[in-house]
């Protein structure tokens, strides 16, 4: 028996709830809440009863759908059908020794007579974004174009992530450098030199005094040391792999108004990306809505999204709804409103997800190119400031001597 929380909208009812409901599969889920006409936005396991702490060691890796949508694309303008294209990739699987892979489980949906957007609804972590897009596609008989636009929209997506990715590894490798070499003087070469100063000159003063008896300290705490850092990494790990780090990230950097918005840039890109390929497959702009909302990385963004729906099944406009939610700026907004006026939503968001994804690009390339000499600066002043404190107890030797 899987828990499983369940964020879906009740009837009459435009707030979004969270339920954590206890079934065998995530198909006894949905119909479940389907057939006490609930409206089902995401579906999501929590934990197994038994599994305790274990779990989180043993979980499978999350799918590649977007690898998968590349592959199937292939095979449909290959000429063949979306049937003979998932039962090609699932051999090609069972050759390789993967029995249960994506292909395998989406082939058992097909052969009962399910179409294809049903069969990815069914699993635990298929994107709301690409099971729209693909019931689109079956929709009007062109699933190839369908899963071509999905993997322009998963393409922005990545991109925009590699990007944050790559601006924080230089920071990050070049900090755990530094700290390792501060370490390693403190704990291997300073204690060698206290000694050898305390012989020949006596006890040292001020800043050195202060080095010395800290290598010394932590020479002598040796075990507490490396306990407390390889206990720091391993929580450092754990805290980034659970998830946790995106939500504490994003509630600090709410807390810094001029960052919040450049997050806000690299969220509304992919909620307005979203949009434009919702609506470019035919669907209306509340259920538009209700799908891209998932695309939110924050549930700040994800309730503002709530409120323009209410807007605009209220019979408001969609651009007053956006703006009164703080959604767009005022270039946005009269997008919105042009496109209002002449029907073309789908162009009007898929230029205002390009304007705040190069919104976004320009603030990460302009934070990383000011980061990573000001981070070389305090590394090297770090490490540079443990070498000359060093070296001051041997000029000071050196005097002596003389």
């Amino acid at each position: 028996m899987t828990t499983f929380r369940v964020r879906h909208l009740q009837p009459g009812d435009a707030r979004v709830s969270e339920t954590d409901w206890e079934a065998d599969s995530v198909a006894s889920v949905r119909q479940e809440f389907q057939e006490r006409g609930h409206a089902i936005l995401s579906i999501s396991a929590v934990k197994v009863q038994g599994g305790a702490d274990l779990a989180f060691w043993r979980r499978e890796p999350a799918p590649d759908f977007a690898l998968f949508c590349r592959e199937v694309r292939t095979l449909l303008v290959a000429g063949m059908t979306v049937v003979e294209a998932v039962e090609t990739l699932s051999a090609r699987e069972r050759l390789r020794g993967h029995h249960q892979s994506l292909s395998a489980r989406l082939l058992q949906e097909l052969q009962q007579g399910r179409a294809l957007s049903d069969a990815i609804a069914a699993l635990p972590q298929a994107p709301s974004v690409l099971v729209a897009a693909v019931r689109a596609g079956e929709r009007t008989s062109n699933l190839a174009q369908a899963l071509e636009e999905y993997l322009g929209f998963e393409q922005l997506v990545t991109q925009l992530r590699k990007k944050v990715v790559s601006a924080a590894i230089y920071p990050g490798l070049v900090s755990a450098i530094g700290l390792g070499i501060a370490i390693f003087l403190l704990l291997v070469v300073m204690p060698n030199f206290a000694s050898m100063y305390e012989s020949l000159r006596g006890s040292a003063q001020g800043s050195v005094a202060l080095t010395i008896g800290l290598s010394q300290w932590m020479g002598q705490h040796r075990l507490i040391m490396f306990s407390g850092l390889v206990f720091a990494l391993t929580g450092t790990g754990l805290w980034l792999l659970s998830g946790h780090a995106k939500r504490h990230v994003l509630q600090l950097a709410r807390q810094i108004p001029w960052l919040y918005a450049r997050i806000s840039d690299f969220e509304l890109a992919m909620v307005y990306q979203a949009l434009a390929l919702l609506l470019r497959g035919g669907y209306p702009m509340d259920a538009s809505l209700k799908i891209a909302r998932q695309s939110a990385i924050s549930q700040d963004v994800a309730i503002r999204l709530d409120s323009v729906l209410l807007t605009v099944e209220q019979g408001g406009l969609v651009s007053a709804g956006l703006s009164q939610a703080g959604l767009c700026d005022e270039v946005d907004r009269r997008l919105m409103a042009a496109a209002e006026r002449n029907g073309n939503f789908y162009f009007a968001a898929q230029v205002v997800s390009q304007l705040h994804r190069e919104r976004f690009e320009l603030f990460v390339e302009r934070f990383t190119r000011i980061v990573e000499p000001v981070l070389l600066l305090l590394v090297a002043l770090g490490v540079g400031g443990l070498v000359v404190m060093m070296y001051l107890p041997v000029f000071d030797m050196a005097t002596q001597l003389q």
